[in-house]
């Protein structure tokens, strides 16, 4: 009896794959596939093995892979060395900043960092610090993306990545009573203007964007704005400095905030062999950073622990080559054809990338069959909960589990559908390649939820809270 329920399922969801309503978005425009990760039977196809654009729906291509190449508890070390004696308080000579290309390093990590320095006694640098970016040779491409150099989205990756570059701006009045704006890391070599004001008022102040305009042009960060008094101690961030300049300043300006005093200016360079290690950070570990990743869809993060892969293949040669011969090592490994799948830096920034629904289908059915099956269903978004998700899909909740892809031309979803037993769970992949995609948004959430079970919606159970 239980049998023949099943069967009567996948015969009406067969059915239902040839009457699917897309809404306004054309048939040619879409590809969909949907598998029954309990019977292995395909339920919906409908131009599954067309090669689309998925926009960052390709950092599941990079979780999967990372997951199975690195493992879970991978952990990126970050190291300043020294070949110079240690004398009385001073550090005689360089020190040298030997990037790991951890993408979540953060101010808080430095400063822990320059605390072991100062464990160490350490109070003066006589030297500069250098900066050893030989963990890769180049930070891979993301061609066609020149008028969005200055959004952080489009931030490239760094073997001295730190706080993704971004300075955090916070406005506060001084001893005069004026409104000045407090900056994280601080920049004393960095000229500002301020024209700042604040007004007397109960406005409700969730965002400084409305109030504060932020510029960095020709060596000055200007300040313009008028703002509530409830806006004082917010943040805002000025995304103003390549990497490694950001990673140098950052050093050399808490070092002598707090007391300590190092030559001026940083260098490029390689650390002696002999250099010791003073100081170590260990980032999390990868299921964590994967989660950032794909909650909040974050290239930097993406597109590093791609180089990631290259550089535990091959030590650092032709990052981005060994990076996609490891990747399609994994899919390989793991009994996936890649015949489709066109990779650039594996972030989904890109107008190359390209894979096929089923290809996609078929690796998250191996994902939730694999040893790693819980940190990559962990790192995706919850409908309504969080993450790119979190205000779409809200009367769904937790079952739903979809990482978002979103590009000029492009949107997509692909993910899971995962509810409580008797029901069954699926791998769903909606990808929509088109001019128009950028109104399609209510289109596409329809044809997913079209390809949930009937009462998905009214069988949803709230969160506790």
């Amino acid at each position: 009896m239980l049998r023949r329920v099943m069967l009567c399922c996948v015969l009406l969801c067969a059915q239902a794959a040839f009457a699917l309503d897309f809404g306004r978005m054309r048939a040619d425009e879409v590809a969909v596939y949907v598998q029954d990760m309990q019977s292995g039977q395909v339920l919906v196809s409908h131009r599954a093995d067309a090669a689309m654009n998925p926009a960052s729906v390709m950092k599941l291509v990079t979780t999967f892979a990372a997951l199975r190449t690195l493992g879970d508890d991978y952990r990126w070390l970050t190291q300043w060395k020294s070949a110079a004696p240690v004398s009385g308080h001073t550090l005689a000579g360089d020190i040298y900043w030997v990037g790991s290309g951890n993408p979540v390093l953060d101010q808080n990590d430095l400063l822990d960092m320059q605390q072991q320095l100062r464990d160490q006694g350490i109070r003066k640098i006589s030297g500069r610090l250098v900066l050893d970016s030989s963990v890769w040779p180049d930070s891979g491409s993301a061609e066609g993306f020149g008028d969005d150099v200055g959004e952080a989205f489009a931030t490239p990756p760094s073997p001295h990545m730190l706080a993704y570059k971004v300075v955090w701006a916070k406005p506060e009045r001084n001893a005069d009573g004026e409104v000045v704006m407090a900056l994280n890391p601080p920049l004393p070599d960095v000229a500002q203007e301020n024209r700042l004001s604040a007004y007397a008022g109960a406005a409700a102040c969730p965002s400084l964007k409305p109030y504060v305009a932020a510029k960095y042009a020709g060596g000055v960060l200007s300040f313009r704005g008028r703002l509530p008094e409830s806006c004082l101690g917010q943040e805002m961030f000025v995304n103003m400095l390549d990497a490694p300049d950001f990673a140098a300043r950052s050093f050399i300006n808490h070092w002598r905030a707090s007391g300590g005093e190092i030559a001026d200016g940083a260098g490029a360079g390689r650390a002696p062999a002999q250099a010791a290690t003073l100081a170590a950070n260990q980032s999390k570990p990868l299921a964590a950073v994967l989660a950032d990743m794909n909650k909040e869809s974050n290239n930097v993060i993406a597109r590093s622990v791609y180089l990631a892969l290259g550089e535990q293949a091959a030590r650092g040669r032709n990052g981005t080559q060994n990076a996609e011969a490891a990747v399609r090592r994994a899919l390989r490994s793991a009994g996936l054809d890649d015949e489709t799948l066109v990779l650039e830096n594996g972030s989904g920034l890109s107008r190359r990338e390209r894979v096929s629904a089923r290809f996609l289908g078929e690796m998250l059915v191996a994902a939730r069959r694999s040893p790693f099956q819980t940190a990559f269903t962990d790192s995706l978004p919850i409908a309504g909960n969080d993450g790119t998700l979190k205000k779409r899909f809200q009367n769904i909740g937790s079952p739903l589990r979809l990482k978002t892809g979103t590009l000029k031309n492009v949107r997509a979803l692909a993910g899971y559908w995962l509810p409580e037993a008797p029901q069954h769970p699926l791998a769903i992949v909606v990808l929509v390649n088109s001019e128009q995609s950028g109104a399609y948004l209510p289109d596409l959430d329809r044809l997913v939820m079209q390809l949930l079970p009937a009462g998905a919606e009214a069988n949803h159970q709230p969160d506790s809270p």
